[in-house]
């Protein structure tokens, strides 16, 4: 325990102490935050100091060495300092903490016993640096709080030992809690791990392709240090240290930053135990701060196609050095091809080494290259996934006869999955891994649409989110215009509901998605930026608001929900100008029947009274905001130019305007105050009334939420339900997610455009078959009244 008396050392300039190993808290700012998060895992980075520094460091590591013990470790943490880069990116500053005070609360101390733990299993000193022979002591001080992190047994995760990967590998998946490998894990791993193949793998979304190509990394990683162990007779300690901070040995790219910041979290995850460095180099962030993160030499680099040529044109040393690069994975990689798009990319794979028919990399002798192991130089693997190769015909037939680079292909543009492989460096052998089945889409996604007008989707969008309430949604449109139509919609009839586009900035984008992760009732409005590998748990339902222009974003977007075998649906609002685009759409996907999600039409009445309210509330505040923009433009022009704005003097004019703007006030108002009583009243159905309420009959179900009415008004709540979105509440109906209204109550409809004219041509030809027999039958009857007629004569 410090002592209280002892005077507390100034406090750090430096705001990354504060959040990396301060103890007394602190304001940190955004920046700070996302480059603390996004840094390295276990280990410290090399200072950039002299040799001053390292012979310091030295002597530090010596006495540290020497006085290490970690059961009379003091929880203070008087004698620890740990090693901070300053703001300018200068040299790094040792610094003692700050002692601990004599009272704490109870949470905070386990806070600071977990970090310790965290501290103690990445195997760190008090410099941050890794000693395998101390860290075995903490570990087996503190055994008994690593297995309370470990989700499962060890007999548990027996189908990923028979993978043979390593031990500390299969520590971090007991502690993430993955009983098995899916599919996609069970064929990459041993043909990436073991056989050191190329792969080229299409899975369905959610399925787990990013641990399938990033534990056969991880995995080479460690089988590379114990091999160095072996040959050079050295103890684990200076293996670590030879390959910590050492040239970049992995690239991933990706086609959005949010999927970039996904993968690098995936594998920050997996390699929890390992002394590995990921960063993602993404743009929307400061570029400075990137800088200072790849000085640290990480092994493992995420990263967009844009900012990483940003740097490798800039000259970065970390980037281009890519001579001992052991692998590139393009993920997501039918959006890299797109045309138009990620020209970077083509830029960044001709920086490459080239290789030979052994399947070695040729490289120019540099002075880092006679320092890096063989082991690192010996090949370079190359990983392409996606969730949609297998739409191409063309593609599918190549994959069964197999992918020929013996002759590259000629410089141009990134048209194919197949040039994009060759022009990657993908080897004759490579492991072809087709798991698409001919849906493409996941087994357990339900899908269905809703017939309605372009003016009525705003109604029945408001309709699923109101009586079909429960779970976490995603409403996709195609573009921004649409997307802020619905959010101001959405936010004037008291929905919480968050946005998420390309013109928004990277930090705004990021909080969304933080923000809607957190609610499990939340709605997040987006565009196709969103549809690609963002894993976001507990997902039920899936809008198209409008229809994509493409299978395959349609296929992403529906892949946001139903994922890890997980169930899920997703509902599309067809209007009739949309009815081609979503037949093409059906054809493509092999569809010929399609579930019509249910509506009932006895709660449109009141939803309709509802949504015309908000969109004359929403017209009035759209246009008060154009004016202000307008006028606040004028203004900041005229002052630019120093120029003075011509006022009117007109007193009958300001008078207009000003009486003008006071029944626009009143009238919103008063709009709005009528919005808010019919936010307050449950949503009820047309048939239902307040003066009798058993004139339908009163069933449970309509007793108990009476009940709950009742109780609502005695007590003045504002909400009956936390679980319901901003207390909505349906009279006559419970509060269901869309997918068990679907199964319960949805009905199949042919969308086969070729099955549904043989069908109309069948019930032409019926039709016509009746008409001629009632016509005949009209004959006959004719006839024998004229024969009876002439009998009777």
């Amino acid at each position: 325990m410090a002592d209280p008396s002892r005077p507390l050392p100034p406090p750090s300039d430096d705001p990354f102490l504060v959040l990396a190993r301060g103890k007394e808290g602190g304001f940190v700012s955004l920046e700070e935050i996302d480059e603390s998060q996004y840094a390295f895992i276990g280990g410290a980075f090399e200072p950039l100091g002299g040799e001053e520094n390292k012979k310091n460091k030295k002597r530090d590591k010596k006495n540290a060495s020497s006085s290490f013990e970690p059961k009379k470790r003091k929880r203070g943490g008087e004698s620890e300092s740990s090693a901070v880069e300053d703001d300018d990116g200068g040299e790094k500053e040792t610094e003692k903490k700050r002692p601990m005070k004599k009272k704490k609360k109870k949470n905070s101390r386990n806070k600071k016993k977990s970090n310790q733990v965290e501290a103690s299993e990445n195997g760190e000193n008090k410099d941050g640096l890794v000693e395998e022979g101390k860290v075995e002591e903490v570990r087996n001080d503190m055994k008994g709080d690593v297995r309370e992190e470990l989700l499962l047994r060890e007999d548990e995760v027996y189908a990923w030992k028979e993978l043979r990967l390593h031990p500390l590998l299969i520590k971090s998946i007991r502690r993430l809690g993955f009983s098995e490998p899916t599919p996609i894990q069970k064929a990459c791993i041993p043909a990436a791990a073991h056989q050191g193949k190329d792969v080229i793998g299409a899975a369905e979304t959610g399925s787990g392709k990013t641990l399938a190509f990033g534990l056969p990394i991880l995995q080479r990683f460690l089988d590379e240090r114990e091999k160095v162990a072996r040959s050079v007779q050295e103890d684990a300690k200076s293996a670590e240290e030879r390959f910590k901070g050492g040239p970049l040995r992995a690239l991933i790219v990706t086609p959005t930053r949010e999927l970039a910041l996904q993968v690098c979290d995936h594998l920050i995850e997996a390699a929890k135990f390992l002394d590995v460095q990921v960063v993602p180099i993404v743009g929307g962030m400061s570029m400075e701060k990137q800088e200072r993160l790849l000085k640290r030499r990480p092994e493992i680099i995420v990263g967009t196609p844009g900012r990483l040529w940003e740097l490798m044109s800039a000259g970065d040393q970390h980037l281009t050095e890519l001579h001992s690069l052991s692998f590139l994975v393009l993920d997501e990689a039918d959006r890299m091809i797109e045309y138009g798009h990620f020209h970077e990319l083509q830029s960044i794979i001709d920086m490459l080494p080239v290789i030979n028919s052994s399947g070695k990399q040729s490289v120019q002798s540099t002075p880092n290259c006679e320092t890096m192991p063989i082991l690192q130089r010996k090949k370079r693997q190359t990983f392409v996934f996606s969730a949609t190769i297998a739409l191409s015909d063309n593609f599918r037939k190549k994959l069964k006869r197999g992918l020929s680079t013996s002759k590259l292909s000629m410089p141009g543009s990134l048209s194919s999955i197949e040039t994009l492989s060759e022009r990657a460096g993908m080897r004759p052998d490579a492991a072809i891994v087709d798991l698409t089945n001919a849906a493409i889409v996941a087994n357990k996604l339900e899908q269905s649409f809703i017939e309605c007008g372009e003016e009525d989707k705003d109604a029945y969008l408001y309709y699923m989110l109101s009586v079909h309430g429960q779970g976490r949604t995603m409403v996709f449109c195609t573009s921004i215009a649409a997307l802020r139509h619905i959010s101001s919609l959405l936010r004037i009839l008291d929905i919480t509901s968050w946005t998420l586009h390309a013109q928004m900035q990277q930090r705004a984008r990021l909080k969304a998605i933080d923000r809607f992760r957190g609610n499990e009732n939340g709605v997040l409005v987006a565009t196709d930026v969103a549809a690609r590998g963002l894993d976001i748990p507990h997902v039920r339902t899936v809008v198209h608001y409008q229809l994509p222009h493409s299978a395959e974003v349609y296929i992403h977007r529906s892949g946001r929900t139903a994922r890890a075998s997980a169930d899920g649906c997703c509902i599309a609002l067809i209007s009739p100008s949309d009815k081609t685009k979503f037949y093409s759409l059906c054809k493509s996907l092999s569809k010929e029947t399609l579930r019509q999600f249910p509506i009932d039409d006895a709660y449109m009445p009141e939803v309709m009274k509802r949504l015309s309210l908000a969109r004359r509330i929403d017209k009035i505040i759209r246009k008060n905001s154009q004016e202000s923009a307008k006028k606040n433009w004028l203004e900041r022009n005229a002052e630019s130019v120093e120029v003075a704005l011509e006022v009117s003097d007109n007193e009958e004019e300001r008078v207009k305007s000003y009486n003008q703007k006071k029944i626009t006030s009143g009238l919103l108002k008063k709009l709005q105050q009528e919005l808010n009583d019919c936010l307050a009243r449950p949503l009820q159905p047309k048939s239902f009334s307040h003066r009798f309420l058993a004139g339908a009959g009163v069933s449970p179900l309509l007793q108990q939420q009476l009940e709950v009415l009742s109780k609502r008004r005695s007590s003045e709540k504002p909400s009956l339900n936390k679980n319901r979105r901003s207390g909505l509440f349906v009279i006559g109906q419970d509060c269901v997610e869309p997918l068990q209204a679907l199964r319960s109550a949805g009905h199949e409809v042919c969308v086969n455009v070729e099955k549904k004219r043989e069908m109309q041509i069948l019930a032409e030809q019926w039709k016509r078959k009746r008409r001629e027999e009632k016509k005949c039958a009209r004959e006959q009857k004719r006839k024998e009244r004229r024969k009876l007629k002439e009998g009777r004569k």
